[in-house]
């Protein structure tokens, strides 16, 4: 295992921090109100499916095993929640991808790197698009998990699977917004990500726990855009290269001297 746990919920901080910092406010208002909204309407919803679900569980339970349900119950309801999370952040990722993509390519404006210009409409045809590439490889290992979590004996690890591997895919979802705007494979993506692995679960860990967190989960989403652009930049530059730019274009002081300022022209 590569990197620091404790710096994945620095860049998390740092992007609750930088909400209102000018200059992103714009591109922060768009992803936070369709959070406000997708989230609360999660909650409604979980909420009024909760009870139904854990009286399904308790008569599934035979007769000689209800000395269990008290084992099997927190067991059950750490998994539905944990099950409820990642699949509307991912929901949730896949619909805001374009304001996402937005928020990602200024953070990196600012910080000086230079990136092309490219039309509002065929930014969004590639977010979308890439957003189809990471279901391709979520949705087979998600409904492996699922499968998992109904099998005597093997369900009781069923919340530690769930929430290992849901913070993997918290923070490869939005990690990859940095990537695709240079162009960069989702394959190059992941292998970068391995070469950091403690500190990108720390990060993806702490996103995915305030998920769950009513009222608070209403701000994840863009803290954890800024986040994980700032992530990305500083320790992902290259696959395998923990601690550089790599791949970003130029040089920032070189920009700043040419262009007089750390802010190129947005969309």
């Amino acid at each position: 295992m590569n990197g620091n746990p404790f710096i994945g919920w620095h860049y998390l901080w740092q992007g609750f921090l930088s909400l209102r910092e000018p200059g992103l406010r714009r591109f922060v208002a768009l992803p936070l109100l369709l959070n406000i909204v997708v989230m609360s309407a999660a909650s409604w919803w979980g909420g009024s499916k909760l009870n139904g679900w854990i009286e399904s569980l308790v008569a599934w339970l035979p007769g000689w095993l209800e000395w269990l349900y008290w084992l099997l119950m927190p067991l059950a309801l750490l998994t539905m929640l944990l099950v409820m999370a990642y699949f509307f952040s991912t929901l949730l990722v896949t619909l805001g991808s374009p304001l996402n993509g937005l928020l990602s390519e200024q953070v990196e404006r600012r910080a000086g790197i230079v990136l092309p210009e490219e039309p509002v409409l065929k930014m969004i045809r590639r977010t979308f698009g890439r957003e189809l590439t990471k279901l391709g490889y979520l949705l087979p290992r998600y409904l492996l998990l699922l499968v998992l979590s109904f099998i005597p004996g093997l369900n009781l690890a069923s919340p530690l699977l769930w929430f290992w591997f849901g913070s993997w895919v918290v923070a490869l979802q939005y990690i990859d917004y940095s990537f695709d705007n240079h162009g960069r494979s989702f394959a190059e993506m992941r292998k970068a990500m391995a070469g950091d692995n403690l500190t990108v679960l720390s990060f993806g860990a702490v996103v995915a726990f305030l998920m769950m967190i009513p009222l608070v989960n209403w701000f994840v989403m863009p803290a954890a855009v800024i986040g994980a652009t700032r992530l990305r930049l500083e320790r992902l530059g290259q696959p395998g290269n923990v601690g550089g730019f790599g791949y970003a274009e130029g040089d920032t002081h070189r920009q700043r001297l040419a262009d007089g300022s750390t802010e190129h022209s947005g969309r």
